[in-house]
Protein backbone atom coordinates (compact mmCIF):
# COMPACT_ATOMS: atom_id res chain seq x y z
CA UNK A 1 0.00 0.00 0.00
CA UNK A 2 1.64 3.58 -1.00
CA UNK A 3 2.67 5.34 2.21
CA UNK A 4 1.34 8.59 3.13
CA UNK A 5 3.71 11.54 2.61
CA UNK A 6 4.82 12.66 6.02
CA UNK A 7 3.37 15.78 6.96
CA UNK A 8 6.11 18.97 7.64
CA UNK A 9 5.31 20.45 10.46
CA UNK A 10 2.26 22.37 10.85
CA UNK A 11 1.18 20.72 8.13
CA UNK A 12 -1.71 17.70 7.76
CA UNK A 13 -1.05 14.79 4.65
CA UNK A 14 -4.02 14.95 2.62
CA UNK A 15 -5.25 11.77 3.53
CA UNK A 16 -5.83 13.12 6.94
CA UNK A 17 -7.13 15.68 6.04
CA UNK A 18 -10.04 13.92 4.32
CA UNK A 19 -10.33 11.94 7.39
CA UNK A 20 -10.98 14.88 9.45
CA UNK A 21 -13.72 16.13 7.11
CA UNK A 22 -15.40 12.91 6.87
CA UNK A 23 -15.09 12.66 10.86
CA UNK A 24 -16.38 16.28 10.81
CA UNK A 25 -19.39 15.33 8.51
CA UNK A 26 -20.27 12.03 10.04
CA UNK A 27 -19.70 12.01 13.84
CA UNK A 28 -19.04 15.15 14.87
CA UNK A 29 -22.05 14.48 17.41
CA UNK A 30 -20.77 11.39 19.23
CA UNK A 31 -16.95 12.94 19.29
CA UNK A 32 -18.10 16.41 21.16
CA UNK A 33 -19.35 15.18 24.86
CA UNK A 34 -21.72 17.33 26.08
CA UNK A 35 -21.61 17.33 30.53
CA UNK A 36 -22.07 14.02 31.26
CA UNK A 37 -20.63 11.22 33.74
CA UNK A 38 -17.63 12.55 33.77
CA UNK A 39 -17.86 16.09 34.06
CA UNK A 40 -20.73 16.87 36.88
CA UNK A 41 -22.84 20.01 36.29
CA UNK A 42 -22.09 22.28 39.85
CA UNK A 43 -22.44 26.02 40.55
CA UNK A 44 -18.34 26.58 39.49
CA UNK A 45 -16.88 27.37 36.29
CA UNK A 46 -14.17 24.72 35.58
CA UNK A 47 -11.78 24.47 32.67
CA UNK A 48 -13.34 21.25 31.18
CA UNK A 49 -16.46 22.92 31.04
CA UNK A 50 -15.42 26.33 29.14
CA UNK A 51 -13.92 23.52 26.52
CA UNK A 52 -17.24 22.19 26.14
CA UNK A 53 -18.39 25.94 26.10
CA UNK A 54 -16.55 26.01 22.88
CA UNK A 55 -17.79 23.54 20.04
CA UNK A 56 -15.45 24.18 17.39
CA UNK A 57 -12.47 24.02 20.15
CA UNK A 58 -13.86 20.78 21.35
CA UNK A 59 -14.44 19.49 17.94
CA UNK A 60 -10.77 20.20 16.69
CA UNK A 61 -9.14 17.80 20.56
CA UNK A 62 -11.25 15.09 19.89
CA UNK A 63 -10.80 14.87 15.78
CA UNK A 64 -7.08 15.77 16.23
CA UNK A 65 -6.95 12.50 18.56
CA UNK A 66 -8.63 10.49 16.09
CA UNK A 67 -6.63 11.60 13.51
CA UNK A 68 -3.40 10.62 15.28
CA UNK A 69 -3.97 7.25 15.83
CA UNK A 70 -4.59 6.44 12.38
CA UNK A 71 -1.61 8.76 11.17
CA UNK A 72 -0.01 6.33 14.01
CA UNK A 73 -1.43 3.05 12.38
CA UNK A 74 -0.42 4.42 9.22
CA UNK A 75 3.20 4.92 10.21
CA UNK A 76 3.74 1.56 11.09
CA UNK A 77 2.59 0.70 7.79
CA UNK A 78 -0.23 -1.65 8.91
CA UNK A 79 -3.44 0.81 7.88
CA UNK A 80 -5.32 -0.94 4.95
CA UNK A 81 -6.07 1.45 1.97
CA UNK A 82 -8.36 4.52 2.21
CA UNK A 83 -11.54 3.77 1.31
CA UNK A 84 -12.00 -0.19 1.78
CA UNK A 85 -14.02 -1.31 4.03
CA UNK A 86 -11.61 -2.57 6.41
CA UNK A 87 -10.15 0.87 6.62
CA UNK A 88 -13.56 2.45 7.15
CA UNK A 89 -14.16 -0.21 10.10
CA UNK A 90 -10.55 0.71 11.93
CA UNK A 91 -11.82 4.46 11.41
CA UNK A 92 -15.21 3.84 13.08
CA UNK A 93 -14.18 2.11 15.75
CA UNK A 94 -11.40 4.33 16.97
CA UNK A 95 -14.09 7.07 16.71
CA UNK A 96 -17.13 5.32 18.65
CA UNK A 97 -15.13 4.00 21.55
CA UNK A 98 -13.43 7.38 21.77
CA UNK A 99 -17.33 8.68 21.89
CA UNK A 100 -18.24 5.85 24.49
CA UNK A 101 -15.45 6.53 27.12
CA UNK A 102 -16.02 10.08 26.83
CA UNK A 103 -20.23 10.15 26.69
CA UNK A 104 -21.51 6.62 27.85
CA UNK A 105 -23.20 6.67 31.47
CA UNK A 106 -23.81 3.10 31.73
CA UNK A 107 -22.54 1.57 34.71
CA UNK A 108 -20.73 -1.14 32.80
CA UNK A 109 -18.48 0.99 30.48
CA UNK A 110 -18.09 3.90 33.41
CA UNK A 111 -16.15 0.59 35.73
CA UNK A 112 -14.09 -0.61 32.75
CA UNK A 113 -13.12 2.54 31.87
CA UNK A 114 -11.55 3.48 35.08
CA UNK A 115 -10.90 -0.30 36.00
CA UNK A 116 -8.59 -0.26 33.12
CA UNK A 117 -6.83 2.72 34.22
CA UNK A 118 -5.99 1.62 37.77
CA UNK A 119 -4.95 -1.71 36.75
CA UNK A 120 -2.16 -0.18 34.07
CA UNK A 121 -1.20 3.26 35.60
CA UNK A 122 -1.61 3.15 39.51
CA UNK A 123 -1.76 6.26 40.93
CA UNK A 124 -1.11 8.05 37.35
CA UNK A 125 -5.02 6.19 36.61
CA UNK A 126 -6.66 9.85 37.63
CA UNK A 127 -4.72 12.14 36.01
CA UNK A 128 -4.79 10.03 32.90
CA UNK A 129 -8.52 10.18 32.93
CA UNK A 130 -8.95 13.67 33.16
CA UNK A 131 -6.44 14.61 30.66
CA UNK A 132 -8.61 11.72 27.87
CA UNK A 133 -12.30 14.00 29.03
CA UNK A 134 -10.30 16.76 28.08
CA UNK A 135 -8.60 15.67 24.58
CA UNK A 136 -9.56 12.65 23.88
CA UNK A 137 -7.43 9.46 23.38
CA UNK A 138 -3.64 9.11 24.64
CA UNK A 139 -1.39 6.46 24.29
CA UNK A 140 -1.51 5.58 28.04
CA UNK A 141 -5.55 5.74 28.14
CA UNK A 142 -5.42 3.27 24.55
CA UNK A 143 -2.75 0.68 26.23
CA UNK A 144 -4.80 0.27 29.75
CA UNK A 145 -8.24 0.23 27.49
CA UNK A 146 -6.54 -2.39 24.98
CA UNK A 147 -4.66 -4.31 27.76
CA UNK A 148 -8.38 -4.36 29.87
CA UNK A 149 -10.33 -5.68 26.82
CA UNK A 150 -8.13 -8.00 26.43
CA UNK A 151 -8.75 -10.28 29.52
CA UNK A 152 -11.88 -12.92 28.63
CA UNK A 153 -12.83 -12.55 32.00
CA UNK A 154 -13.79 -8.24 30.86
CA UNK A 155 -16.42 -9.40 28.41
CA UNK A 156 -18.26 -11.42 30.97
CA UNK A 157 -18.96 -8.08 32.61
CA UNK A 158 -23.02 -7.42 32.75
CA UNK A 159 -24.02 -4.73 30.79
CA UNK A 160 -20.31 -3.80 29.15
CA UNK A 161 -21.75 -5.20 25.61
CA UNK A 162 -24.77 -3.63 25.93
CA UNK A 163 -23.17 -0.50 26.87
CA UNK A 164 -21.35 -0.54 23.60
CA UNK A 165 -23.59 -1.86 21.70
CA UNK A 166 -25.98 2.02 21.97
CA UNK A 167 -22.68 3.28 19.78
CA UNK A 168 -22.73 0.46 17.37
CA UNK A 169 -19.55 -0.92 18.17
CA UNK A 170 -18.65 -4.49 19.83
CA UNK A 171 -15.79 -6.91 20.62
CA UNK A 172 -15.16 -7.50 16.89
CA UNK A 173 -14.53 -4.23 16.82
CA UNK A 174 -12.21 -3.95 19.62
CA UNK A 175 -10.59 -6.95 18.61
CA UNK A 176 -9.74 -5.01 15.57
CA UNK A 177 -8.00 -2.12 17.36
CA UNK A 178 -6.48 -4.60 19.91
CA UNK A 179 -4.57 -6.26 16.91
CA UNK A 180 -3.35 -2.59 15.72
CA UNK A 181 -2.24 -2.35 18.83
CA UNK A 182 0.04 -4.68 18.81
CA UNK A 183 1.28 -5.03 14.96
CA UNK A 184 2.37 -1.31 15.24
CA UNK A 185 3.79 -1.85 18.55
CA UNK A 186 5.84 -4.32 17.27
CA UNK A 187 6.81 -2.84 13.93
CA UNK A 188 7.59 0.43 15.83
CA UNK A 189 10.16 -1.99 18.25
CA UNK A 190 11.90 -3.09 15.10
CA UNK A 191 12.97 0.58 14.64
CA UNK A 192 14.35 1.59 18.17
CA UNK A 193 10.72 3.36 19.06
CA UNK A 194 7.50 2.69 20.84
CA UNK A 195 4.12 3.27 20.38
CA UNK A 196 3.76 5.77 22.89
CA UNK A 197 6.18 8.20 20.89
CA UNK A 198 5.01 7.69 17.33
CA UNK A 199 1.09 8.91 18.87
CA UNK A 200 2.86 11.62 20.47
CA UNK A 201 4.22 13.44 17.97
CA UNK A 202 1.63 12.74 15.64
CA UNK A 203 -0.38 13.65 18.28
CA UNK A 204 1.40 17.08 18.51
CA UNK A 205 0.53 17.83 14.70
CA UNK A 206 -3.02 17.37 14.85
CA UNK A 207 -5.85 19.80 14.89
CA UNK A 208 -6.37 20.63 18.92
CA UNK A 209 -2.78 19.90 20.05
CA UNK A 210 -1.95 21.39 23.30
CA UNK A 211 0.27 24.48 23.24
CA UNK A 212 3.42 23.67 24.79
Amino acid sequence: MPATPAARPGEVPDFFMRVSLAITLLSLAPLAPDIGWSQQATGETTPVMRTVAQPSRTASVYIGSVMAMLATFEDAGILPPEGTAQANRIIKAVIQFQSAFLKSDHPAIRQFFTEAHRAKLGPRADEVETSFRQSGWSADTFDAVISAGQLETAWNTDGLSDGFREFNIGKQDFDILAELYQQSSRAFSTQGKSFQEVYAQRRREMPGAKSE
